[in-house]
């Protein structure tokens, strides 16, 4: 499995999210924003990998869509050869 530098982003904001949620729930914390910012931030990281997968996993099925409308095409044109030869 290929290692993506948004998963290790994603991580490292989530790890930094928790802390920041801890020290906001415990007392003597930085102000809401930026406890609220690191969670928002760690959403579009998330969401921006899920939007990669997804579009790979869209050039995949279409590439197959694609090899089986080839091979549909020539099964065709053999069959048509075939019965051309009867």
């Amino acid at each position: 499995m290929k290692i993506n530098i948004k998963e290790i982003l994603f991580w490292i904001s989530l790890i930094i999210a928790i802390l920041l949620l801890l020290w906001f729930i415990f007392g003597n914390s930085p102000t809401e924003f930026f406890t609220i910012l690191s969670l928002i931030f760690m959403i579009v990281l998330k969401m921006w990998t899920i939007s990669d997968k997804q579009l790979i996993t869209e050039m995949r099925i279409k590439s197959g869509f694609e090899n089986m409308k080839k091979d549909i095409e020539l099964i065709k044109n053999k069959l048509r050869v075939k019965q051309l030869d009867k």
